[in-house]
């Protein structure tokens, strides 16, 4: 029992879209009447059908059908040899079912397309586009992409100038539009241009876009610049007659306050120590509810004995000798300086000091303390291995009465070389 299969056309061929018929032959080789199913295997069974798709046959029998194979316009369908089987199966002796051989050449079909994304770009030096290639058909595509524009107004710049899509895919392109020369203000300018897209062995697609060129200064440049130049002359004005005025006010206030309160501070220990008091203009007059002092033009007699103080102007600046052949600031006394080491130590006046300024100097780097004290109250303590030098400046001086001393405690704690840490004060002394 059992079947066989004929077909009349082992190996043909079909374009893609179309079809085409093979004949075949299907005998009874069996003792009994069976039907035989026909179908078709391997790739092409999709796009395959048989007619009739079953036959009934007697003993020794032989009846005819068609297989059409039709395959799709697609890119899925591929192209070049695709072998198949048909096979009739028997009903009542599965075991006895019989397979021919054959095969279809599928051609090759070009389907492809193209899209410029966007149509038009706008720019002052460039534009930018976007080609999208889409092959439809199926077989492998290779296209070359050019550009040009009928005014020869623009630049191209291609990026990749050919692209290769497989069936089915996309294939993309950068296209950079650049004007050949730019202006700087007026109405944009249309540039249009063609893009072809070229496949191999195939006519081009042809895309149209355009470029709107634009001015390098845009539009509300000039209104920006005048408006910007406006508002730099109002700045100018508000800080000339408002800011300005403000801030010099200001500025002075904040130092006349300083400055009385200074004065106040110094009139205060003046009169706490029995001496002339600074005048409110600052001159060398009384103050405070004391005794008028001489005019600032005259100056003290000197503490050393014979000889009249040298009198000036009104009001006059000059220095006025004092004890000891020095000189007066009107209002404020003689000058001193002098400096405390471990060789000397303390120091006295001859009068009320006044000390406004102390400078710690630590050549060596010594480690330790240095204490500087008005006769045994510390008035300030440092640990030398914190500086080098080290200025102090009092707005409100320190006073050293006549009856007290200036001391300087120092400890270093390397005992291997020389404690030469000293301090260097400076200020003005008042004599009775």
């Amino acid at each position: 029992m059992g079947a066989s299969v004929t077909l009349v056309t082992p190996a043909v061929a079909v374009d893609p879209g179309q079809s085409v018929s093979v004949a075949v032959k299907v005998r009874n080789t069996g003792t009994v009447v069976d039907e035989f199913a026909l179908d078709v295997l391997g790739d092409a069974a999709s796009w395959a059908t048989i007619t009739p798709p079953s036959l009934n046959l007697f003993p020794g029998a032989e009846g005819d059908a068609q297989a059409v194979f039709a395959p799709p316009r697609a890119a899925s369908t591929p192209s070049g040899l695709v072998p198949f089987g048909l096979r009739a199966r028997s009903k009542e002796d599965p075991a006895g079912s019989a397979v021919e051989e054959g095969s279809v050449t599928v051609g090759v079909f070009a389907d492809p397309h193209a899209e410029l994304v966007p149509r038009t770009s706008r720019g002052s030096s460039s534009g930018s586009h976007d080609l999208a290639v889409d092959n439809r058909g199926n077989a492998r595509l290779n296209a070359v992409v050019e550009a040009t524009d009928a005014d020869r107004q623009l630049k191209f710049d291609v990026n990749p100038p050919s692209v290769v899509v497989e069936p089915g895919m996309a294939g993309f392109a950068k296209v950079k539009v650049s004007p050949v020369s730019r202006f700087w203000r007026g109405q944009p300018k249309t540039r249009p241009f063609q893009l072809f897209v070229t496949p191999e062995g195939g006519l081009p697609i042809t895309l149209d876009g355009t470029m709107l060129q634009e001015s390098i200064l845009p539009p509300w440049f000039l209104k920006a610049l005048i408006a910007l130049v406006a508002l730099l002359v109002l700045l100018v004005l508000a800080w000339l007659f408002l800011l300005k005025p403000s801030i010099q006010s200001a500025a002075s206030e904040a130092v006349a306050s300083p400055l009385q309160s200074l004065k106040a501070d110094i009139n205060d220990v003046l009169a706490s120590q029995g001496i002339p008091t600074l005048a409110p203009d600052g001159g060398g007059g009384g103050g405070g509810g004391a005794a008028s002092s001489p005019p600032a033009s005259e100056a003290p007699s000197s503490s050393g004995g014979g000889g009249g103080g040298a009198s000036g102007a009104p009001g006059s600046p000059t220095p006025t000798p004092a004890g000891g052949g020095g000189v007066i600031i009107p209002g404020l006394g003689a000058p001193i300086d002098g400096t405390l080491n471990q060789k000397s130590p303390s120091t006295a006046f001859k009068g009320t000091a006044f000390l406004t300024d102390f400078v710690f100097s630590n050549p060596n780097g010594q480690e330790g303390a240095v204490v500087v004290l008005r006769n045994q109250t510390p008035l300030m303590r440092l640990r030398l291995e914190n500086f080098r030098d080290y200025d102090l400046h009092f707005v409100t001086p320190i006073v050293i009465g006549a009856n007290d001393t200036l001391n300087l405690s120092l400890a270093c704690e390397v005992t291997t070389q020389p404690c030469d840490p000293a301090v260097l004060y400076s200020g003005y002394i008042r004599t009775p």
